[in-house]
């Protein structure tokens, strides 16, 4: 047998595309906003925001609801979270128009207000999000980021929405279910990475493994998804990622320029109204016999992941958009047999809540099969498995560069990148022209601007660029703000909401 004693697998999952008779959504949405009103929003940035909130307002329906909270040195209730009725959508517009600037930036007193409209709902929709504007550092209120984060946290978990500051909690949902219909999730193995030296048969069902049991949702509000939007280079672009990491499906966007403030409102709004599964959890296993051979899992490559200590991982997936597709690096010991035939090793699971039915749903199993003849051959590279090993090395080095940078090392930082890119080109699954290979080299390219010579003249480092970048590599989803952009995972109900918000 091979002296080759481990390799590492792919699991895939595949969000279905928009049901023909969704209307181009597949939920009402509740939204609030938490809006900036400092002094230093003043002129052409609460002026395009103005104009981005009515664009908001345009593809809300009757079923949709909407809520406006304003902070600066004070925290203000411009709009109560209500129906998109005719009147409302009106009287909302109405309120837009009188927007002003005022005094400092109590960033949380704004959250909390923002949060407390969403959780003090009685029926709330499927969909909830609450968008974060804010172009400067928290400077009244709570202002450090362990407490912000701690506090988005309480939000999550309390048992009340009477007392915001001692806790809050997701109101009761009582929703009706629907009829029953077809899974909207694929999940697939895909293996072996460059290093493996065995035959692979491709993924197929199992019927004979444990499914995970099922979340059960129905008893009280779906997660409420925080976006962050950081405004121009003043803001704490750290803050703003570790709370919108802190809730499900949440995100960070940098909004570079003015006028960027309304692709990136429309993509996040793109996304939150295609929203076919929330609180996907996958479960990753080694099936008993499997274990008896030695097979073991390593490493998941996740930062959701959770070590069941029976041998098994489970990995919080948060939401999936349409057409979304995540993957999910495993890394684990090979059976110590010979065999010709495809030995069994790791079967994994998905569970989920299916927004168009309302219902918990569980995927069908699949196995990775992997054969172990006696032979020195080498496996020819999987190209998918590669690429996405990358991915995950491409992660890990930004969020090291990044943390050089903030310690005043970016000449380092540019050399991690620097052989970051070398390693990218030499991959045995290397191609130039292949869309996913370039989307990493300009990643790695756009980093290096915030570590470059002209980043420097601006003084202390900032690192917005990298923060977006890494994360939107990390969670497999876009959060684009630049018009021009054609981001790898920005799906189709993204890009026609970026480009309906985009202003003449």
């Amino acid at each position: 047998k091979s002296s080759t004693t481990f390799t590492s697998a792919c699991v895939s999952i595949q969000a279905r595309d928009m049901p023909e008779d969704s209307e181009e959504r597949t939920s009402a949405v509740d939204i609030t906003v938490a809006l900036d009103v400092s002094g230093s929003m003043s002129g052409s940035k609460l002026k395009d925001c103005k104009q981005t909130l009515e664009a908001m307002l345009r593809p809300l329906g009757t079923k949709d609801r909407f809520g406006l909270i304003t902070f600066g040195s004070r925290c203000d209730v411009v709009l109560p979270a209500l129906l998109m009725t005719k009147e409302n959508k009106e009287a909302a517009l109405e309120k837009i128009k009188t927007l002003s600037t005022n005094g400092c930036t109590n960033l949380s007193g704004g959250l909390s207000l923002a949060w407390q409209e969403l959780l003090l709902i009685d029926n709330p929709n499927a969909v909830r999000s609450l968008f974060l504007l804010t172009d400067g550092q928290a400077n009244q209120g709570i202002t450090s980021t362990p407490a912000l984060v701690e506090m988005v946290n309480s939000f999550n978990s309390a048992d009340s929405a009477s007392d915001i500051s001692a806790a809050l909690n997701q109101s009761q949902a009582g929703r009706k279910e629907g009829p029953q219909k077809k899974g909207i999730m694929n999940c697939m193995f895909g293996c072996i990475k460059k290093y493996s030296k065995r035959n692979v048969e491709k993924a197929k069902r199992s019927s004979g493994s444990t499914v995970p049991g099922a979340i059960d949702l129905a008893s009280k509000g779906a997660p409420v998804s925080l976006f962050c939007f950081g405004y121009g280079s003043g803001h704490n672009s750290e803050m703003l990622e570790a709370i919108s990491e802190a809730t499900s499906g949440g995100g960070y966007y940098f909004v570079e320029n003015d006028s960027d403030v309304y692709t990136a409102f429309g993509d996040a709004m793109g996304g939150i109204m295609s929203v076919m599964a929330q609180s996907a959890v996958l479960k990753i296993a080694v099936p008993p016999a499997a274990a008896e051979c030695g097979v073991k899992i390593r490493e998941v490559h996740h930062d959701k992941k959770v070590d069941r200590g029976d041998g098994s991982f489970t990995v919080n997936m948060g939401d999936f958009y349409a057409e979304e597709r995540r993957d999910v690096i495993v890394d684990f010991d090979l059976a110590d047999v010979t065999s010709n035939e495809p030995v069994l090793h790791l079967v994994a699971n998905l569970s989920y809540m299916n927004v168009l039915t309302k219902k918990n749903t569980q995927g069908n199993p699949r196995d990775c099969s992997i054969s172990r003849p006696d032979s020195g051959d080498h496996s020819a590279v999987n190209q998918d498995v590669e690429a996405q090993w990358l991915r995950v090395c491409v992660v890990r080095e930004m969020e090291e560069a990044d943390r050089e940078a903030r310690s005043n090392n970016r000449e380092q930082a540019q050399a991690r990148m620097r052989l970051m890119t070398a390693t990218i080109q030499a991959s045995p699954a290397y191609r130039a022209d292949d869309d996913f290979y370039a989307l990493l080299e300009r990643s790695v390219d756009d980093a290096m601007v915030d570590y470059g010579e002209d980043d420097l003249s601006q003084g202390s480092y900032k690192g917005h660029r990298t923060k977006n970048i890494t994360q939107t590599l990390k969670k497999q989803r876009a959060c684009t703000s630049k018009a021009s952009s054609n981001s790898y995972f920005q799906t189709k109900s993204k890009k026609k909401m970026s480009k309906a918000f985009q202003m003449p």
